[in-house]
């Protein structure tokens, strides 16, 4: 074969990867119900261990909101990831809290994750996906990052190899020394 050959079909292959990229994109885009800017919409859930949790309740903390499925198996190591390099190093900050959230699972599915991923990130269950869908239409993992004063500051879908991790890490960094 050719080498122009191989280089138009390179290029019409490139061409389309990025078209499908595009339109992830704005079908990501278009299932975020909430902005950087938007008060975040109020929840009350029950951790696996029983605890209350009221996102009206946090008010004056950075949270940190992490929606995963089990049907998507890299938000385990993006859960250890986001324990070791972002939870631990701020365990002792009062200002700071995290939750994650198993879109469509129960408290027995999400304690049995947990044991056999050896996560100790507190969970809460979303069975009937009702805090999910005041934010979000489709897709997992999805993060939320709320400042202070209950404003979304910062949203993210997917993972691309823990680069949005190093955006997280920023964007709690800022809202910290608010």
């Amino acid at each position: 074969m050719p080498l122009r050959l191989l280089l138009v079909i390179a290029c019409l292959a490139s061409a389309a990867i990025a078209a499908d990229g595009d339109a992830l994109d704005r079908e990501i885009e278009a299932s975020t119900l909430i902005r950087s800017g938007d008060t975040a919409p109020g929840f009350s859930c029950k951790t696996t261990d029983g605890r209350a949790f009221t996102l009206a309740a946090q008010k004056g903390k950075v949270v940190l909101l992490y929606f995963f499925a089990s049907s998507v198996p890299f938000c385990y190591p993006e859960m250890r990831y986001i324990e070791n390099e972002i939870v631990e190093k701020l365990a002792k900050r009062e200002d700071f809290v995290v939750l994650c959230i198993g879109r469509g699972h129960t408290r027995e599915e999400l304690v049995k994750i947990g044991g056999e991923n050896k996560l100790r990130l507190p969970m809460a269950a979303d069975e009937g996906k009702e805090i999910y869908s005041k934010m979000f239409t489709k897709f997992v993992p999805r993060t939320v990052l709320i400042g202070k004063d209950g404003q979304v500051v910062y949203t993210a879908a997917g993972s691309k190899e823990f680069e949005g991790i190093v955006k997280l890490q920023e964007a709690i960094a800022r809202e910290l020394k608010r």
